[in-house]
């Protein structure tokens, strides 16, 4: 297979790069002062203006030529359509159909909207009191338990929305085992009005079994043998469900071809539902569909995840930027950091093609980030005057309901001001220590407010433009093989911590001092 840096369109932004290279933003915007709108773009309530990036028009056109000879496009088209894109695993990357994108087959759609009629029965069951506890009483609280993309889609929606959408249940996601998480998870909760929901493909990951096995414990201190009446599981694995003691109508399917990361959209998101209701659900599922449809009709540069896609694969493998940021000027998505971490890290932080081959570019950039004023005065300083710098986007929502209006113009006015001197800087030579060099490359995303269908459209655009950029580097963003050694010698080191257990050179002197702190 032929790396994406041996083909022509690559070899012109390689020559295209030398001419940037001394070629300032603000030279940009004075050369072209209608930038602000010939760089933009708008999507219904979301608008993106990438004027502050570091490209012109030939860089542009560079671009959508190294989109078109990496066939996005049909990439995209075969990934909807249910192909099997996930080539080292040997499966598809469908998680669009669990939002309703038609995939052309009829009859995994049927099988979805089957999934789709059990869960809301459920969810609809456990709101209106059809479904109640071993006690006869109604569900009050539900704590979700999960690892990677089984908590963290549902804990961003959950934190997103909870403001905003009336929260029928306390719903609560952890998924950590050192035993804190567990203990704040269930802190004041009463077994009796608790329902558990477990959360695995496999049911067999073993930070989510751990903690299964003590929220059963905890569950049969409470109510005793009662106990699986007070759980549900969404599991690719029936059998280990019900060898864990769940029935099978508690059972919700978790399809071999949805990822983790790209999984909100199935049973996944149950605890969402629970939350909020099913149709608070839905609407999130709908704005992700919203944006299915507009990257496979849109032409690239009018196509909102392939023009941040290519952004990304400008800045990181031919401007040299390593690390890129995300910074919401909304505290409702600040959780929105963790997710694009797992999405895009996971997703492309690899060094091989689909295929084997060892690339010879930098693929995909460290995800970082904060809320935004906070951020300002945490990590900016470094942005502004330190000696790496990164892209950012900054996220704006044009509508806070409920805020105070001078409050939220103060908000937007500093993420502007940040945008601005990011890009342009100031000079003052006679006080080096106030001069801001500026040429920092930032996007700003306006959406009119975080609705559950513009918080669907949010996550989806960042889901394409991961998939977008991992098609033009030629990796698989559906596989996570480097999650995996961790895993086998975590089960190799957990006997050295036994009393009398040989260790290893390499741990010997580590693991001689976490026992000696841990005896009396």
């Amino acid at each position: 297979m032929t790396l994406i840096s041996e083909t022509d369109a690559w070899r012109t932004l390689l020559h295209l790069k030398d001419q940037m290279r001394d070629l300032s933003l603000g030279a940009l915007f004075s050369r072209s002062p209608d930038r602000p709108e010939t760089y933009a773009l708008s999507l219904d309530d979301l608008y993106i203006d990438y004027s502050r990036q570091r490209l012109n028009d030939d860089v542009k056109q560079a671009l959508v030529q190294l989109a078109e000879t990496a066939g996005v496009k049909a990439f995209l088209q075969r990934m909807i359509s249910g192909e099997k894109v996930n080539i080292s695993e040997n499966r598809a990357a469908l998680h669009t159909q669990s939002r309703g994108t038609a995939s052309g087959n009829t009859a995994l759609a049927a099988e979805v909207a089957r999934g789709d009629e059990r869960l809301q029965a459920f969810v609809d069951g456990v709101h209106i009191g059809k479904i109640r506890s071993a006690t006869g009483q109604p569900f009050r609280a539900v704590v979700a338990i999960g690892i990677g993309g089984s908590e963290l889609g549902p804990a961003l929606a959950l934190d997103a929305l909870k403001d905003s959408s009336a929260q029928r249940l306390d719903v609560r996601v952890f998924g950590n085992i050192d035993g804190i998480a567990f203990k704040r998870a269930f802190a004041g909760l009463d077994p009796s009005e608790t329902l558990v929901v477990v959360i695995s493909k496999s049911f067999t990951t073993l930070e989510t079994a751990a903690n299964a096995d003590l929220a059963r414990s905890w569950m049969q201190k409470g109510i005793g043998e009662k106990w699986p009446g007070h759980f549900a599981v969404v599991s690719a694995n029936l059998k280990a469900a019900t060898d864990f003691g769940i029935a099978n109508d508690r059972v919700f399917p978790m399809w071999d071809w949805v990822g983790g990361r790209y999984s909100l959209w199935s049973a996944v998101g149950l605890p969402v539902a629970l939350a909020f209701g099913w149709s608070v659900f839905n609407e999130i599922r709908e704005g992700a569909a919203i944006m299915d449809r507009h990257v496979l009709d849109a032409p690239i540069l009018e196509n909102a995840p392939a023009l941040l896609a290519l952004l990304m694969v400008w800045n990181a493998s031919f401007l040299g930027y390593e690390v890129e940021g995300c910074v919401p000027y909304d505290t409702r998505l600040a959780l929105l950091v963790d997710h694009l971490q797992q999405l895009e890290m996971e997703s492309n932080g690899k060094r091989v093609t689909q295929l084997g081959d060892v690339v010879d570019y930098a693929t995909q950039p460290i995800i970082f980030g904060g809320i935004g004023v906070n951020a300002q005065h945490a990590f900016f300083q470094q942005m502004h005057q330190g000696t790496t710098a990164a892209p950012i986007d900054i996220l704006i929502p044009a509508i806070i309901p409920d805020s105070d209006r001078e409050l939220h113009d103060m908000l937007i006015a500093a993420a502007l001001a940040q945008a601005d001197a990011l890009a342009f800087g100031r000079e003052n030579i006679a006080e080096p220590y106030r001069h801001h060099p500026g040429n920092s490359p930032t996007t700003l995303i306006v959406y009119k407010d975080l609705s559950p269908t513009v918080l669907g459209k949010l996550i989806a655009l960042y889901e394409h433009k991961t998939a977008i950029a991992g098609a033009i580097w030629g990796v698989n963003s559906f596989d996570q093989w480097g999650v995996e050694l961790g895993k086998t010698l975590s089960k190799e080191i957990r006997s050295m911590l036994d009393d009398h257990a040989t260790v290893s050179s390499s741990l010997g002197p580590v693991v001689g001092a976490i026992k000696r702190m841990r005896t009396p």
